[in-house]
C-alpha cells in the first residue's frame, strides 16, 4: 500500500511539472523577451509617432527595443545626401532630447526593455566629440594617419545624419573607448532621470563595419612589454605577434572598457562578435567581452551565414553564455528591402537558424513613423518591415507568438552532448527541435510527447482554434 502511494505521489509531480512547463511553452514568462531594432531615420520622428511606435510593438509582444537613433537614408558615395528629406529631430536638439525621454518613459510605462546603440548610426563607436587623436589611426611609411575608408574619406560613425557623424574611436585606447561612452551614453544617463528611464537595461554594439586599425599611442610599449622586442612596421616578421596583440586589445580595450564602463551604470553590452568589413579582432574572445552576444541572418539569403553564427556561438560557449541571439530577417538595398513579408516565409527561415544554436531573436527593423499617418510611411534601404505601417502588420503578432515559444524551449536547461538544438533540463526531461519544427520533449520515466509552437496560434484566414 505504502508503495502504491509513494508511486502515486510521484506520477502526480510528473504530472504537475509536465503541466507547469506545457503551460509555460504556451505562455512563456516575461523574461523570455522577443526583441526589435528601432531605427530613427532621416530625423523624421515625434512624440506622438514614438509613442504609437512602442505601443505597436507592446500590442505585438515585443517587450525588448534597441533603438538606434540619426540613422540616415539611402546613401551613394558620390552624393550620400541625394534625395534625402529630412525631418525636424536634429541630434541632440531640444526636440531630439524631448523625443529621446518620451521614448525611455513610454517604453518604462509599458514594460518595454530598451537598449540603446552606442553612438549615432548603428556603426560603430564615434560621433562629433571624437578628437583626431583619439580616433582609429593607423601607422603608414608617411606616418600616423586617421584610418580611411576605401573612398579615401575618414573612418567615422555611420550610416548618420550630418550633425551626428564623427570619426571612429580607437579601439586599442580604454581611456578614449570609455571618454567615447561618457559623451555619448553617460551624457544621456546624466540629462534623462532614472524615473524617465526605469527600463533602460542594455548598450548595443552592432557588427564591425570600420576596417582595421594598427596604431595606438601606447602601441611600441605595449608590444614591447608583450614580446620582449622592440616592434617594427617594416619588419614582416612582427606582423604575427602585431596582429595577435591588436586582436587582444580590441577585445580588452575596447569591447571590455565598453563592458566595463556599461556596468558602472548598470547597463550590460550586446554585441555582434563579427565583421562585415576587415576585423582586426578574434570573434571568441571579442564576444567574450560582452555580456550578451548575437548573430545574424538575412531573408534574402541562398546559404547558411555560418560565419556570423559560428562567431556568437563560439564566443557563447567559451564565455557560458546561455542566450545566443539573432539580428533576424535582416536585408537591404532598394531591390531586397522587404514590405512583402509574411508569417510563412520568415518561420522556416527562423527554424533553420534554431537548429543552428540560435535561441533569442530581435527582428530587424522596427522604422520610426509620424504620428501623423497621412505623411508617407519613412522606408529606408534596408531591413524587413515590422513597423505599424507595413502591409502585412496582421502577421507580426503570431510571428513573435511563435518566436518567443521557441526561444523558451531553446533556452531551458543547458545543451545536450554539444547537439545546438538538444537541451536538457536538471530533472532529466529532454527537449529536441525536430525537423519538423516541433519540440520533442522526453520525461524521465520515458514517456514522450510533441508539442507544436504553433498550438493556438491564429493567423489571417486562419480558422483553427
Amino acid at each position: 500500500m505504502l508503495a502504491f502511494t509513494l508511486m502515486a505521489q510521484a506520477q502526480t509531480a510528473s504530472d504537475s511539472l509536465r503541466d507547469r512547463l506545457w503551460h509555460a511553452f504556451l505562455s512563456p514568462p516575461d523574461s523570455i523577451r522577443v526583441g526589435c531594432y528601432y531605427y530613427w531615420v532621416d530625423e523624421q520622428v515625434d512624440s506622438k509617432g514614438v509613442k504609437a511606435d512602442l505601443k505597436w510593438m507592446k500590442d505585438n509582444g515585443i517587450t525588448l527595443a534597441f533603438l538606434a537613433t540619426d540613422i540616415r537614408n539611402l546613401t551613394q558615395s558620390d552624393n550620400p545626401l541625394e534625395g534625402q528629406t529630412f525631418g525636424k529631430n536634429k541630434f541632440r536638439s531640444r526636440l531630439w532630447w524631448k523625443n529621446l525621454r518620451t521614448a525611455l518613459k513610454t517604453a518604462g510605462e509599458l514594460g518595454i526593455e530598451m537598449g540603446l546603440f552606442n553612438c549615432p548610426g548603428w556603426s560603430q563607436s564615434g560621433g562629433p566629440w571624437i578628437k583626431p587623436e583619439e580616433a582609429m589611426r593607423n601607422w603608414t611609411p608617411q606616418g600616423i594617419e586617421i584610418c580611411k575608408t576605401k573612398e579615401g574619406t575618414d573612418v567615422m560613425c555611420s550610416p548618420c545624419s550630418p550633425e551626428a557623424r564623427g570619426l571612429e574611436v580607437d579601439k586599442l585606447c580604454k581611456a578614449h573607448v570609455q571618454k567615447h561612452f561618457e559623451s555619448f551614453i553617460g551624457e544621456i544617463i546624466r540629462r534623462i532621470p532614472p524615473k524617465d528611464r526605469p527600463t533602460l537595461t542594455t548598450l548595443v554594439v552592432d557588427s564591425w563595419e570600420c576596417g582595421k586599425q594598427n596604431y595606438t599611442d601606447s602601441i611600441f610599449s605595449k608590444f614591447r612589454q608583450r614580446y620582449g622586442y622592440e616592434l617594427d612596421y617594416t619588419d614582416p616578421n612582427c606582423k604575427k605577434d602585431l596582429d595577435r596583440l591588436i586582436a587582444d586589445l580590441v577585445a580588452s580595450e575596447y569591447m571590455g572598457g565598453l563592458t566595463e564602463k556599461a556596468h558602472e551604470y548598470g547597463l550590460r553590452t550586446w554585441c555582434e562578435p563579427y565583421a562585415h568589413s576587415p576585423f582586426p579582432a578574434n570573434s571568441i574572445t571579442y564576444g567574450s567581452a560582452a555580456d550578451e552576444v548575437a548573430a545574424e541572418f538575412w531573408v534574402g539569403d541562398r546559404k547558411f551565414r555560418k560565419k556570423e553564427v559560428d562567431a556568437a556561438i563560439g564566443a557563447a560557449r567559451r564565455s557560458g553564455k546561455n542566450r545566443v541571439w539573432a539580428e533576424s530577417f535582416t536585408d537591404g538595398w532598394p531591390q531586397l528591402a522587404k514590405d512583402d513579408w509574411s508569417f510563412e516565409k520568415l518561420k522556416s527561415i527562423a527554424d533553420r537558424y534554431f537548429h543552428a544554436g540560435i535561441n533569442a531573436s530581435i527582428l530587424h527593423v522596427m522604422i520610426s513613423q509620424p504620428g501623423d499617418d497621412r505623411k508617407p510611411a519613412v522606408r529606408p534601404w534596408f531591413g524587413t518591415y515590422f513597423d505599424r505601417r507595413s502591409q502585412h502588420s496582421q502577421d507580426l503578432k503570431p510571428l513573435v507568438a511563435y518566436l518567443r515559444r521557441c526561444n523558451f524551449m531553446l533556452q531551458l536547461g543547458k545543451l545536450l552532448d554539444g547537439a545546438n538544438d538538444h537541451r536538457i533540463l536538471p530533472d532529466g526531461t529532454t527537449i529536441r527541435f525536430t525537423d519538423d519544427s516541433l519540440f520533442e520533449v522526453i520525461f524521465p520515466d520515458g514517456h514522450q510527447e510533441l508539442w507544436n509552437p504553433m498550438q493556438g496560434i491564429r493567423m489571417t484566414g486562419d480558422n483553427s482554434k
